[in-house]
């Protein structure tokens, strides 16, 4: 957002100096008269000159600077994209004076659900839309026209995150304990984000899902020795039918609509475990445990010591998830990877493609990666390069 600026007070004051300077220098009555007249006119007054000049200036003033701010790029973001895009905000309209980016960031399920209702209602869409999970754009927004691109940027690590004062938080820290042997068998409060609305809530139902086929159900397959803990695990922590798990409250289990909220809550003391992507908790200064490779949702190639990949592991997690049309389809686990796109209609669309190349740009990885703990892909891919503004083209590969 803009602050406003100190120029129309120091303009106005100018002009009323300078309105007194040619009165007194004027030679007589009829002279007077004569600027009185001139200056009034415009307003049907006769007013003295120095008053008129003050009456219209800022009238004037007021329309030069409504010129300048009538530009107003709008992005629909992930929550854990706010921290690093009000960033690239603020160096976007420095080097774009003339445009007001404005960002409503929620659950990326959530958002895509809001451009798809608006645009269905004959609103404009947002400008951009950068979702948590990329494979939500082409999942729900080429159908219908509503993007027909996607980039993917950056990615991301689930963690678990937990108050200062955490029951058996230093069990977990030092090892002697797992963390998912605390959240089930410890009256402690954990919570996770709402599936239907934000990727990383059916992400933390999928570590659950991972952590019990890796630590008990296959734990041969990968050299671990089964842990009890985990033995039914998923159906344990998280109650209910596929429909209902994970989208209310249930004993010391707390959901919330997008997994932001979650933080104020561990700040307060509120919650004291709560899983989030690792840039939320380096950005809120949160304790964090690092989860392991296998259920992190964060690698890529061959698992260790299986003939297993990591996206084949991942890929056997699975949660319903609620659809627009109310039906619950599947979604499958996948490593955390960010999507963007410029949505069909967007009104400002050139400068939707100037802001991503900022995104893209050093600067804009600069931010991302140095500054709040995501980092970006490398290289940057898109799905139908061929569909892209001309000067997005040259910044990524084809996936």
């Amino acid at each position: 957002m803009k602050r406003p600026t100190k120029y129309p007070v120091l303009l106005v004051t100018l002009l009323v100096i300078l309105a007194v300077g040619f009165a007194a220098v004027g030679c007589g009555e009829e002279a007077a008269e004569e600027t009185t007249t001139t200056a009034a006119q415009p307003l049907e007054t006769t007013t003295t000159a120095a008053a008129v000049t003050t009456t219209a200036a800022p009238a004037e003033t007021t329309t030069t600077a409504a010129a300048l701010e009538d530009e107003v790029l709008t992005l629909y973001l992930a929550g854990s994209l706010s921290v690093p895009f009000e960033q690239l905000e603020g160096l976007y309209e420095d080097d774009n004076t003339n445009v007001d980016v404005l960002l409503e960031s929620g659950g990326s399920a959530a958002m895509i659900s809001k451009i798809i209702t608006e645009k269905d209602a004959g609103e404009n869409p947002p400008d951009i839309m950068a979702s948590a999970d990329y494979a939500l754009i082409p999942g729900r927004m080429y159908e219908g026209d509503y993007a027909d691109w996607t980039i993917v940027f950056a990615r991301n690590t689930m963690v678990l995150c937990y108050a200062d004062d955490a029951p058996f938080s230093a069990d977990i820290v030092s090892g002697s304990r797992a963390w998912y042997d605390v959240l089930c068998n410890e009256d402690v409060k954990w919570g996770h984000s709402d599936p239907d609305a934000d990727p990383c809530g059916y992400r933390s139902m999928m570590v659950f899902q991972l952590a019990q086929k890796y630590y008990y159900d296959e734990a041969a397959t990968f050299g671990n020795t089964p842990d009890e803990n985990a033995n039914g695990l998923y159906d344990a922590c998280i109650t209910g039918t596929d429909e209902e798990r994970g989208r209310s409250n249930q004993g010391n289990e707390v959901v919330r609509t997008k997994s932001v909220d979650l933080v104020a809550l561990l700040e307060a003391g509120e919650l004291d475990y709560a899983f989030e992507y690792r840039s939320v908790a380096v950005q809120h200064g949160l304790n964090y445990i690092e989860l392991d490779d296998a259920v992190n949702l964060a690698q890529v190639g061959q698992m260790p010591g299986s003939d297993m990949t990591y996206a084949d592991f991942y890929g056997t997690a699975s949660v319903k998830l609620k659809t627009e049309s109310g039906e619950y389809k599947p979604t499958t686990g996948a490593a955390v990877v960010y999507g963007i796109t410029i949505p069909v209609g967007a009104p400002n669309a050139d400068d939707a493609a100037q802001f991503i190349q900022l995104l893209l740009s050093d600067e804009g990885k600069q931010v991302m990666e140095i500054d709040n703990g995501q980092p970006l892909l490398d290289p940057i891919k898109c799905d139908n390069v061929d569909l892209l503004p001309a000067e997005l083209a040259d910044l990524v590969e084809a996936l």
